[in-house]
């Protein structure tokens, strides 16, 4: 199977059958490229910027 990096966009081989377990690095390349990810997510870069609808919300279950 082909993946390719969500973060570098790299294409890389992995064969499940092969490999029973995932990297631990999994969908991406390498470490490096889940750290830079992680770090991404720690410094605010990624964040849903439309507001919740009323109907999207624990309160309107009620």
């Amino acid at each position: 199977m082909k993946v390719k990096c969500p973060k570098c966009g790299k294409e890389y081989e992995f064969d499940r059958e092969k490999n029973k377990k995932m990297p631990s690095f999994f969908p991406f390349c390498s470490q490096r490229c889940k750290l830079i990810d992680l770090g991404a997510w720690l410094d605010g870069d990624y964040k849903i910027e439309s507001p919740l609808k009323p109907e999207n919300t624990e309160d309107s279950s009620q």
